[in-house]
């Protein structure tokens, strides 16, 4: 007789095999899970998903490939599109219109991936594509699942990464973006529950790149890698053919994205401010190695925050407060072989003010700090 139990019986650890990660274009589509492509309205996410379907079906090289690959095979499963758009898409990039397949709109009315799990998994492996793009992702959820609630979804997202791990292929779900619940996490973009993309191993976030002179321009973020470092942003536009043209890389990063939403800025003002950022912490960190040859080895030196202005200028601290930029400097000064200690009280002029203590590290100090690296001894 089956017990009921059978269904969830453990394995012993020795019983699997080892964990080897693959991917259709590393890091951005691993194989055995799937990608959330979260991207804005009039990006061209379509055109997107059908230029990566053009590349692999003709065995090319994706951005920041160094290898060739064998053509492989692309399953399009949408709910938006007919086959006939699709199909002039793909020939606008140039796809291999035999090893790219279709499930248009017409013919995937009614199919889901919780209702019809097992119809779902044979749609796929009928095909065995390399990679499954399913548009939109939310359109194949079922009508008694709440797309917002937690407990509801999380099962249909491990249903979703079984379906890739069973059919060895990679998937790329395509989401609308729910601005309201952008903000300082560019993950929360997807629309639904934020479990959409906790539950992914992989995130793509897509905007328009709104630096002057790039306004044909979208920007491919890497906002989640759990298996890989995260991949380089890619720039791309929209040719006047319909087709995906490759752009090279982009500065915007998922760092600037959040940044960005939590100073009310564009992307590329935020780069902006990031580059005169850095200029003026080189600006500081010449002033602080300044003071550090004036001074002996391991012997303290007090300054204050406005010796620091008076000898280098009022913006030396960026408009920024002085002990705040000096704790985010203190690393890198370290390994100059300068210490910073902030929030210090200093006399200057028979006055107490605020400001800082910097020690010159001794030499020997030094190189015993580095690893491998013996202090000569003759010194």
């Amino acid at each position: 007789m089956k017990r009921l139990t059978d269904r969830y019986e453990s394995s012993a650890a020795s019983t699997f095999g080892d964990a080897e990660q693959r991917f259709i274009w590393k890091p951005y589509i691993p194989v055995g899970d799937y990608t959330v492509l979260m991207a804005d309205g009039g990006t061209g996410k379509t055109i997107l998903c059908c230029g990566i379907a053009a590349d692999l079906s003709r065995g090319r090289r994706l951005p920041g490939e160094i290898e060739d690959r064998e053509p492989q095979t692309v399953l399009i499963i949408s709910a938006e599109d007919r086959g006939e758009l699709l199909k002039k898409r793909l020939l606008a990039s140039d796809a291999d219109p035999d090893r790219v397949y279709i499930l248009d709109c017409m013919k995937s009315e009614g199919l889901n991936f919780t209702e019809h799990y097992l119809q779902f998994v044979d749609v796929i492996a009928k095909r065995s594509p390399a990679l499954v793009i399913v548009d939109p992702w939310h359109a194949f959820l079922g009508g008694d699942v709440d797309i917002n609630r937690v407990n509801a979804v999380r099962p249909v997202f491990q249903s979703l990464a079984n379906v890739a791990k069973i059919c060895n292929c990679g998937m790329i779900l395509v989401s609308h973006v729910n601005k309201r619940a952008q903000g300082e996490n560019a993950n929360n973009a997807a629309t639904g529950s934020a479990d959409f993309v906790n539950a992914a191993r992989s995130a793509i976030r897509v905007i328009f790149d709104d630096a002057p002179g790039r306004e044909d321009y979208r920007i491919l973020c890497h906002t989640k890698s759990n298996y890989a470092a995260a991949g380089r942003s890619i720039s791309y536009r929209i040719g006047s053919d319909g087709g995906l043209l490759w752009g090279g890389f982009s500065d915007v990063t998922r760092q600037t994205l959040e940044a960005a939403a939590r100073s009310k800025r564009t992307p590329y003002e935020e780069l902006l401010r990031q580059g005169e950022q850095a200029s003026a912490n080189n600006a500081l960190c010449r002033a602080l190695r300044e003071y550090a040859k004036k001074a002996q080895p391991g012997k303290a030196v007090n300054i204050s925050y406005d010796q620091v202005k008076a000898e280098y200028g009022a913006d030396i601290f960026s408009g920024m407060q002085p002990k705040r930029i000096l704790d985010t400097l203190a690393r890198d000064l370290r390994l100059d072989g300068i210490t910073i200690q902030t929030g210090k009280t200093v006399r200057e002029d028979g006055r107490t003010k605020n400001g800082f203590c910097l020690v010159k590290q001794p030499m020997q100090d030094m190189f015993e700090s580095l690893p491998g690296v013996d202090w000569p001894e003759n010194q």
